[in-house]
C-alpha cells in the first residue's frame, strides 16, 4: 500500500463535519434553481483571516454566509425562523471535530439573492450551539453544493470581490499559468485535493470556512501511518521542531471543548498543493481534524472552476507564497472555566515560543490587548488586528502582572 492510499484511508475519520449519511444531501440539493442563466455578478463581501463572507438577502432582510466548501449544504446558526421550509425530517446523522453525533432535519430556503441572482429551495440545517462564538461575524455558512450544481466562483481575497457565474469558460483567460489543483468530492460535494509533503502525498479537504486555519495534521494518525516505517519516521523526527503537551480548543458544530494533547511543531520546507507551492510553512499536529484552511487565501485568490473540477490559485504578490513566521501556533486563547473571576480568556503557550520566552505561560489569563479591556470573548475575537504588532497585557493566577509586544501571526 502506497503512502496515499494509507493517508486517505483515514479521512474520513478526522473531518471537521463528517456526513454520515450522503444520498440525503444530494436529494436536498436537487431542486436548487437559479433565476439567471449565461450570466456572471459581481459581489462586494468581506474577508476574515482568509475566510469570505457574503452577504445574501432573505425576506428582505441581508444576512451574512460563511462561503465554506468544508461544507456540503448550508448551515444556520440560530434558531429555526419562520422562513425556513422543512424538507427532511431526522434525516442526516452529522459529527463534528468533538465527536458529538445528532441527527438533524433539512430544510431549505425557498428563496435568497446573492447578487442579483436568485436562489430557489436552498438546503440547510440549523444549529445554535456555535452562536455564542460567532459573536455576529456571520450567520451561517454557504456549502460547496453550489459549485455541484454547476456554479464557479472567484474568491477575490485581495479586492474584497466574489464572481459568480454559470458560464463554462468565464475565467479562462485568468486562468492561464496559474498554478492550480484538481479536486474530487467525497461525503456529497466535500472536495478532495492533493498535497504534496515531505512527508508523502496526502489527500484532505480543502476547507475554506477553517477560519486562519492552514495545514491540519493529526498526531494520532500521524502515529498510525508511520508506526511500522522506521525510515518514514525518521522524515517525521527530523521535520520535528519540538514535541509539546498543551491544550487546545476545538470548536465544532455543536459546542467547544478543550483537550490536553501531545502536539508536534513541524517545520516542512516546500508543500504543493496540487501545482500551488507554499513554502516555509509550520504546522501544529495538536488537533483532531485534516483540512487546508482559510488562511491560504489571506496569500491568494481563488478561482473555484466547476466544470473542470479544479481550483486555481492567483497569488497576491504574482509569486510565490512563503508563509515564514515560526510562530505560528505560538499563543492561542480557550474560554475560563464558568465562573473564573479573573478574566474570560486562558492563553495556551508553546514552550520555546516567542510568547513562552517573554515569559507568558498556559493559564495566564488575557486583560488587555492595546490598551482595550477584554471582558468578553466578542470584545476579543471583533477587535481589528490592523498593527503588525500589538501589546498584549497578561495576569498570572497568583495576580502578577505581564505586558509583551508580539507580531500577529500569518
Amino acid at each position: 500500500m502506497n503512502k496515499k492510499t494509507i493517508i486517505t484511508a483515514l479521512l474520513a475519520l478526522v473531518t471537521t463535519t463528517s456526513v454520515l449519511a450522503q444520498n440525503p444531501i444530494k436529494t436536498a440539493t436537487a431542486p436548487v434553481s437559479f433565476s439567471k442563466r449565461d450570466f456572471a455578478d459581481t459581489i462586494k463581501i468581506k474577508v476574515i483571516d482568509g475566510a469570505v463572507v457574503v452577504p445574501v438577502e432573505i425576506e428582505g432582510r441581508i444576512r451574512h454566509f460563511l462561503f465554506d466548501t468544508g461544507s456540503p449544504l448550508g448551515l444556520w446558526q440560530g434558531q429555526k425562523e419562520a422562513w425556513m421550509r422543512q424538507l427532511m425530517a431526522d434525516s442526516l446523522l452529522f459529527g463534528d471535530s468533538n465527536k458529538n453525533r445528532q441527527h438533524k432535519t433539512i430544510y431549505q430556503i425557498p428563496t435568497m439573492k446573492m447578487g442579483n441572482l436568485q436562489i430557489e429551495n436552498y438546503p440547510l440545517i440549523v444549529e445554535d450551539a456555535m452562536k455564542d462564538y460567532l459573536c455576529g461575524r456571520f450567520d451561517g455558512v454557504l456549502g460547496f453544493n453550489l459549485a455541484g450544481k454547476g456554479l464557479s466562483f472567484k474568491l477575490d481575497t485581495k479586492d474584497s470581490l466574489l464572481i459568480v457565474t454559470n458560464r463554462k469558460k468565464f475565467f479562462s483567460e485568468e486562468e492561464k499559468g496559474q498554478p492550480s489543483a484538481k479536486y474530487r468530492t467525497k461525503q456529497a460535494y466535500r472536495p478532495l485535493v492533493i498535497v504534496d509533503t515531505p512527508l508523502g502525498f496526502i489527500e484532505t479537504v480543502f476547507d475554506t470556512g477553517s477560519l486562519n486555519g492552514w495545514f491540519d495534521l493529526p498526531q494520532d494518525y500521524l502515529g498510525q501511518w508511520f508506526k511500522k516505517s522506521t525510515k518514514k519516521r525518521k522524515v517525521l523526527d527530523d521535520l520535528t521542531l519540538q514535541t509539546d503537551t498543551t491544550v487546545k480548543a476545538r470548536a465544532g458544530l455543536y459546542g467547544l471543548s478543550t483537550d490536553t494533547l501531545v502536539g508536534r511543531l513541524l517545520h516542512f520546507p516546500t508543500i504543493k498543493i496540487g501545482e500551488l507551492p507554499v513554502n516555509d510553512l509550520y504546522v501544529t499536529t495538536a488537533y483532531k481534524t485534516m483540512r487546508i484552511g482559510s488562511a491560504l487565501l489571506k496569500h491568494a485568490s481563488l478561482i473555484i472552476d466547476a466544470p473542470r473540477k479544479r481550483f486555481v490559485f492567483l497569488p497576491h504578490n504574482n509569486q510565490e507564497i512563503r508563509v515564514g513566521n515560526s510562530e505560528a501556533g505560538s499563543i492561542s486563547f480557550i474560554p475560563s472555566e464558568s465562573g473564573d473571576t479573573l478574566g474570560v480568556l486562558k492563553a495556551v503557550v508553546r514552550k520555546g515560543s516567542t510568547a513562552y520566552l517573554k515569559g507568558i505561560r498556559t493559564g495566564d489569563y488575557l486583560r488587555e490587548v492595546n490598551g482595550i479591556p477584554i471582558n468578553d470573548l466578542c470584545t476579543y475575537m471583533l477587535m481589528e488586528r490592523k498593527d503588525e504588532e500589538a501589546l498584549l497585557k497578561f495576569y498570572s493566577p497568583d495576580g502578577i502582572e505581564k505586558s509583551v509586544r508580539l507580531k500577529r501571526t500569518n
